[in-house]
């Protein structure tokens, strides 16, 4: 969406909070949220790699942010180059843009010389954690991206907390962004910790959003540590999984199958109630993708994303860093002869 003089990506919606200064950044419309289960609704909330983008032609503006409900992670971005990181709380922080040194690609003639392969010469500030709000853009000479300065193609990606990247240390290292990166393509992150549960809403919402031109569903071991049985999780995904394809049937869409997890041993969270098996699940979901009739989908199981349990961080599910990076290694490999002619 366009806010002003910048634009803000993977933003539905700015929402007003009793009590807090500026507003919310919320990925879907509150009309959605408003459809999901408690915890998904509370979830959703969450930033997943939202961006705020701009150009300043006097390379001088200023973002002033606050984060609720924990610390949310910052990333500094000049295009594609990565410049800092950074952390905000419940304090509005204030981040100045400035022309950082050494500079060579701010000054001509060197800046028509850097590579810009997917985004252009603008501004981009990556959060990513908790409940951002936004307070204050300033500047002069500011603008929104135009067309060009941005990629292509997106992608779109639904899931738990491991699509969510909620374990990887910074947002450029969760799968999707890894599977991004190497792929040149811009991302809608709806990484859904702990609620992916194939809801209509959200299904819904999916199928009628038109500004994606791949995706994949990862579902999904929320359901699965949910106790949801297996006929259950199938009638849910299936529902999900032939809404999104109908709707989009020149979109490819990727079903991931349950990553490895302490599941695969028979073991469970401790208090859950499980009713069915991590296989159970990926046939399940295997079966749906092979039976939607469309040729836009298709199935990749989990296990192959990720074929190393030294990816995992200690709780036996989370993938960690390296992990992260496997699984968008990987995944891009998977999602590259699908993607459609940039030039369609």
């Amino acid at each position: 969406m366009i806010y002003g003089q910048a634009e803000l990506h993977n933003v539905e919606e700015l929402v007003e909070v009793e009590g807090r200064p500026g507003k919310l950044m919320q990925r879907v419309p509150e009309s959605v949220r408003s459809g999901l289960l408690k915890l998904g609704s509370e979830q959703i909330r969450r930033a997943a790699s939202i961006e705020i983008r701009f150009a300043a032609e006097s390379g001088d503006a200023a973002v002033t942010i606050a984060s609720y409900g924990g610390s949310s992670k910052v990333q500094l971005y000049y295009g594609d180059y990565w410049i800092e990181d950074s952390e905000v709380g419940a304090e509005p922080k204030t981040i100045a843009i400035k022309q950082p040194a050494p500079g060579f690609q701010f000054d001509p003639p060197l800046q028509g010389q850097v590579p810009r392969p997917s985004f252009g010469p603008i501004w981009r500030l990556v959060v990513h954690g908790f409940e951002v709000h936004l307070l204050d853009i300033a500047g002069s000479g500011m603008r929104p991206p135009e067309v060009h300065e941005k990629p292509a193609l997106t992608y779109l990606a639904y899931g738990t907390s491991i699509t969510f990247g909620i374990s990887a240390a910074t947002p450029d290292l969760s799968y999707v962004g890894q599977a991004a990166w190497r792929l040149g393509l811009d991302t809608v992150n709806l990484g859904m910790p702990g609620s992916a549960y194939c809801e209509p809403a959200i299904t819904a919402h999916i199928a009628g959003r038109n500004d994606w031109d791949i995706a994949s569903l990862c579902v999904s071991v929320n359901m699965l540590n949910g106790g949801v049985s297996v006929e259950e999780f199938a009638e849910k995904a299936g529902t999900m999984v032939r809404r999104i394809a109908s709707a989009h049937p020149a979109k490819p869409l990727v079903c991931i199958g349950l990553l490895p997890s302490f599941a695969d041993f028979g073991w469970t969270w401790p208090g859950r109630n499980v009713q069915a098996s991590s296989s159970e699940y990926r046939d399940a979901l295997k079966e749906i993708a092979e039976g939607v009739g469309l040729g836009n989908v298709s199935y990749v199981d989990g296990r192959e994303l990720l074929d190393d349990w030294r990816g995992l961080s200690h709780d036996l599910l989370h993938p960690g860093n390296s992990g992260m990076i496997r699984i968008g290694e990987r995944l891009a490999e998977r999602l590259r002869p699908l993607l459609p002619d940039a030039r369609g």
